[in-house]
C-alpha cells in the first residue's frame, strides 16, 4: 500500500513497516514519545515555515539591492533645500541595481505568476507520485532557487524574474501536497487541529524571516539573505 494513502488513526503504529510514515529503524525512535501523525504535523509545520521564509525574504532584500539614489527620483530634487542635516548619516547602503518601481513590482509579483499554475496540478501529482515526495520536492525546489537568486540578479533582470517564476512553480505544490497528506493521515476528530497547527507555519515563517532579513542585509549584504536562508532550509528539504 502506498505510504501516503494509509490512514493512521492511533498512536500504536510505531513499527518500521511498509505503509507507515517511518519506514527505517532510524526514524522509529520518535514514536517512543510522539505519534506518527503528530510527527507529520511538526514536519509540515516546519516545512511551511521554510517555504514562507524563502518567499518573503526578497521583499526586504530588494530594498538593499536597489540603488535608491539613481533614477527618476533625482529629477524631483530641488536645489532650494540644501541645508545639511545635523544628524545626517553617511553609512547608508546603496544597492547595485538601478531598477525603477515598475521593475521592482515585476520582480516581487513574478513569484505568483508561477505559483498560481501549480495549485490544481499539484493535487493531481500528489495522488499520482505521492504527497510526501511532492511536498519535499516543493521545499527543495524553493530552497535551491533561493540560493541561485543572487547569481540570477547579477546576470540580468530577466534571469531574476525567471528564477522567481520557477520558485513559485515549485512552491505552489506544497499546499496541495499537504492537503493530500492530511486527507489520509489525520483522524476526522483531530483533522482541524492538526491542519491548523501545520499551516500555522506559514505565518511563523513570515514573522521570522522579515526582521532577520533586514539584519542580514545590514551586517553582511543582501546576498547573505538568500545564501543563509537557503543553506539552513536545505537540511529540512532533504530530511
Amino acid at each position: 500500500m502506498d505510504k501516503d494513502h494509509e490512514p493512521l488513526l492511533n498512536d500504536k503504529d510505531c513499527e518500521a513497516k511498509s505503509g507507515t510514515l517511518y519506514s527505517t529503524a532510524a526514524d522509529t525512535p520518535k514514536c517512543n514519545f510522539i505519534s506518527a501523525r503528530h510527527a507529520l504535523a511538526l514536519l509540515t509545520f516546519f516545512g511551511f515555515v521554510n517555504v514562507y521564509a524563502l518567499r518573503v525574504n526578497l521583499s526586504v532584500a530588494l530594498i538593499a539591492m536597489v540603488n535608491n539614489t539613481a533614477g527618476e527620483g533625482l529629477d524631483n530634487i530641488t536645489k532650494e533645500c540644501k541645508e545639511p542635516l545635523l544628524n545626517e548619516s553617511h553609512d547608508d547602503i546603496t544597492g547595485e541595481f538601478n531598477w525603477d518601481s515598475e521593475s521592482q513590482g515585476i520582480i516581487l509579483s513574478s513569484f505568483f505568476y508561477g505559483y498560481i499554475f501549480t495549485q490544481i496540478p499539484g493535487g493531481m501529482l500528489a495522488e499520482r507520485i505521492g504527497a510526501k515526495k511532492l511536498f519535499g520536492f516543493g521545499i527543495l525546489c524553493t530552497t535551491l532557487l533561493t540560493m541561485l537568486t543572487p547569481l540570477a540578479a547579477r546576470t540580468s533582470f530577466t534571469a531574476l524574474v525567471v528564477c522567481r517564476v520557477l520558485e513559485g512553480l515549485g512552491e505552489g505544490v506544497t499546499f496541495p501536497a499537504a492537503h493530500a497528506l492530511w486527507a489520509n493521515w489525520a483522524p476526522p476528530l483531530e483533522r482541524s487541529k492538526l491542519i491548523s497547527f501545520s499551516y500555522g507555519g506559514s505565518q511563523i515563517g513570515t514573522v521570522i524571516a522579515l526582521p532577520i532579513s533586514g539584519l542580514l542585509c545590514q551586517a553582511w549584504g543582501w546576498p547573505s539573505v538568500f545564501y543563509l536562508f537557503g543553506t539552513c532550509k536545505s537540511r529540512l528539504a532533504t530530511a
